[in-house]
């Protein structure tokens, strides 16, 4: 009689929903936490089976109207209507509206042919005026279209519009990417367009860009935006720094075009063509140094602004 009388514990069962909360809740706020970094992340713990509710409330709501800066017009559009020779065009759709230049598509009012309209940027940076750098650009750009008339895979210019505009041909196409019927006779046909550019001392720069490089519905390659094209319009009578930079950024012409066809069409290219695919050079990689942080924090900074209503 005077041994220990055994203790029983009594412990309730463990709700399996508590235990499912409490995880849940560690993932929202987990998900909370690195949601600018990683919007996948965050779609991924809202799609989990014991999640909030409260975690998949949009969070469009909460997003402002971007800055009038971030535009190259400000909160202006593109014009409703343009007159280039006495011929007027209406305006059809948007293209594009970034910080350095609004570019929408046209529409011939007698014929209905159309046409693409490229305005520089005019509205200021915060206090600063910047209307004197589009029309530096505009002037750049223009006067290289017009070196490249008659070239097969440039298309036209129609004329100026203000003075930070132009208008040039519309090329119905599609950006270069994997899906295309693409053949080795289109980009022997690129090769030819970026020797031709070449010859008349100008290289492209952004060949880096798919998107600048249409697949027209003639199956043939045509090259559009030539506003951070580089020239040497005096050829070899230009000043040293001036060639120098022109051979460097030809150079990295030819590294993007043999990189393009050795991911899109790789049966077509030689062993030559797989070696060049790889010869990357200084230039690419600061340019790779500079440019990928800066889209990231441009990335992350633009996350927080609603841009549903612009491209």
């Amino acid at each position: 009689s005077n041994e220990p009388i055994p203790r029983i514990e009594h412990r309730a069962p463990r709700d399996p929903r508590c235990f499912f909360y409490a995880h849940a809740l560690l993932l929202r706020g987990l998900c909370r936490f690195f949601r600018p970094m990683s919007p996948h992340l965050f779609a991924w713990g809202t799609s989990h089976r014991y999640t909030l509710p409260q975690m998949v409330e949009s969070s469009e709501q909460k997003k402002s109207r971007p800055p009038k800066w971030l535009f190259a017009l400000g909160p202006d559009d593109l014009p409703a209507e343009v007159t280039v020779d006495g011929i007027t065009y209406r305006f059809v759709d948007l293209f594009k509206h970034d910080f350095f230049a609004a570019t929408g598509l046209y529409q011939r009012t007698d014929t209905g042919q159309r046409a693409v309209l490229k305005l520089q940027r005019t509205y200021r940076l915060f206090i600063l005026p910047m209307k004197w750098l589009g029309r530096i650009v505009a002037n750049h750009e223009i006067d290289i279209y017009q070196r490249l008339q008659g070239v097969r895979g440039i298309p036209g210019f129609w004329g100026r519009v203000g003075p930070t505009g132009f208008l040039h041909e519309f090329i119905p196409g599609q950006d270069l990417h994997a899906g295309l019927p693409l053949t080795p006779e289109f980009f022997e046909d690129l090769k030819r367009l970026l020797e031709d550019l070449h010859a008349r001392h100008i290289a492209y720069v952004d060949t880096n860009k798919r998107e600048n490089i249409l697949y027209g519905e003639d199956g043939k390659p045509w090259l559009i935006d030539f506003q951070i094209s580089f020239q040497a319009p005096r050829g070899d009578h230009s000043w040293f720094i001036r060639r120098w930079w022109l051979g460097r950024f030809q150079r990295a012409d030819w590294y993007h075009y043999y990189k393009h066809k050795s991911r899109l069409l790789p049966a077509a290219c030689s062993p030559a063509d797989l070696k060049r695919a790889e010869q990357r050079g200084p230039l690419h990689n600061l340019h790779r140094l500079i440019a990928n942080p800066y889209r990231a924090l441009r990335r992350r900074y633009l996350r927080r602004f609603d841009l549903s209503k612009t491209r």
